[in-house]
This record gives structure tokens, C-alpha cells and sequence, in this order.
């Protein structure tokens, strides 16, 4: 249990570095995705942006396929 409270805590101090962690992966993958020309690589990050969008951002609409 109290592991768990200093997780908490610890998330809770940190979460603008989190947050911003979070946000330059999405954008890493956004950019890869979008200069490459192969789908290969869009196949592996696609997925991830998605769940991100739709769960993270709270996008009650979905992100768009």
C-alpha cells in the first residue's frame, strides 16, 4: 500500500513531465508516419496514436480512420 501511495505521489508532483513526455511521443510517431513514404512503419504507430487520441485526450468522438 504504500508503494502505491508514493507512485501516486510521485505521478502527481510529475504530471506536466508526463504529460509533455506523452505528447512528444505522439508527435515523434505523427512525424514519422508522415515522412515516410513506405506504410510499414504506419502499421506500427498508427495503433498507438490512435489509443493515445481516443483514450489519453479524451476524444469522445473518436480519432479519425
Amino acid at each position: 500500500m504504500d508503494l502505491l501511495l508514493k507512485l501516486y505521489e510521485l505521478g502527481k508532483s510529475n504530471l506536466p513531465e508526463i504529460i509533455s513526455g506523452v505528447a512528444h511521443l505522439v508527435l515523434l510517431g505523427s512525424v514519422i508516419v508522415k515522412l515516410t513514404p513506405t506504410v510499414k512503419d504506419d502499421n506500427y504507430f498508427k495503433p498507438l496514436i490512435r489509443f493515445i487520441g481516443k483514450y489519453i485526450a479524451l476524444d469522445k468522438y473518436g480519432t479519425p480512420k
